[in-house]
């Protein structure tokens, strides 16, 4: 398109100029006529010859025609030439940005196969049976154990059930300590790479969040619903559990907290909308966690 363009300007000021041409030639051709109309005697205005000394100054003209149309061709060679480079620059601008995009995605798809690594990893052993990976996870879901604070239901009943519900599930959680906490701690780690790639690479607030939100669909909504439901139980047994309660149910005081050093921060990555008002802050307080590391 731009080169049809080009040719028809180029016809455009090739038609001035040949035009330009034969004015100035059938000008010059009818000067000593048009003279020679008006003054019948040659005597009086000088020999037939010397009246052809006009066209000195006519094809003058016809060269300074002739560059005035080349400067125009030239003005309308640069003005192409400058945009082609427009053009030229905002393709690299693309090709960088895609380039970019492929990076990154590829980075977080890498995290992703190293949560689903550790995730096939983990185990839960449970009345002697063992459930591996997604059972593990799903064993864990179908464990939750809510209690629903109903209008009109009182409040030692609401405190007493959410003290035996937690009792229940840290006797669950208890002997699977270790698998959940490095569980937590793998995931924790993808997530923290999650979060350089989002902090450090120079993308729109809403490409940023697409990444974000492909990572944690790829983790799925039944992980992190078992992350937060570790993580609320972490929180519930310091306020519903007494020093008896442990030592009753044979539980060791603060189960599952380490766990939920990792846990806590993956869920609030989780449920953060990245917006351009909070960007800087949040990642302001992203350098500041990991301190030298950066």
């Amino acid at each position: 398109m731009n080169e049809e363009n080009d040719n028809l300007e180029s016809d455009k000021f090739l038609r001035i100029f040949i035009l330009l041409s034969i004015v100035m030639a059938l000008l010059a051709f009818l000067c000593p006529f048009i003279i020679n109309y008006f003054f019948c005697d040659w005597s009086k205005s000088g020999t037939f010859g010397e009246t052809f000394g006009a066209l000195n100054a006519l094809f003058s003209g016809l060269a300074i025609a002739g560059v005035i149309v080349t400067i125009l061709i030239q003005r309308n060679e640069l003005k192409n030439q400058r945009i082609e480079l427009g053009l030229q620059r905002t393709e690299m601008q693309e090709t960088r940005k895609e380039f970019l995009i492929n990076r990154t995605t590829n980075l977080l798809y890498s995290q992703l196969d190293r949560f689903e690594k550790a995730l096939n990893d983990f185990s839960i052993i449970h009345n002697g049976k063992t459930y591996v990976g997604n059972d593990a996870i799903s064993f864990l879901r179908e464990n939750e154990e809510r209690v629903y604070n109903t209008p009109g239901k009182p409040e030692e009943e609401y405190q007493a059930e959410m003290k035996n519900v937690t009792i229940k599930l840290l006797k669950l959680y208890s002997p699977n300590k270790s698998q959940i906490e490095n569980f937590a701690h793998n995931a924790y780690n993808s997530v923290e790479v999650l979060k350089r790639i989002i902090y450090k690479t120079k993308l729109d607030i809403e490409e940023l969040n697409d990444l974000k939100n492909l990572f944690f669909v790829n983790i799925g909504f039944i992980n992190m619903g078992v992350f937060e439901r570790i993580s609320e139980i972490s929180g519930t047994q310091l306020k519903y559990l007494e020093a008896e309660d442990y030592v009753e149910n044979d539980l060791d005081v603060g189960t599952i907290m380490r766990a939920n050093i990792f846990l806590k921060p993956i869920i609030e990555f989780y449920n953060l909308r990245l917006i351009m008002d909070n960007f800087e802050e949040q990642k302001a307080k992203w350098i500041d966690s990991i301190g030298n590391e950066k």
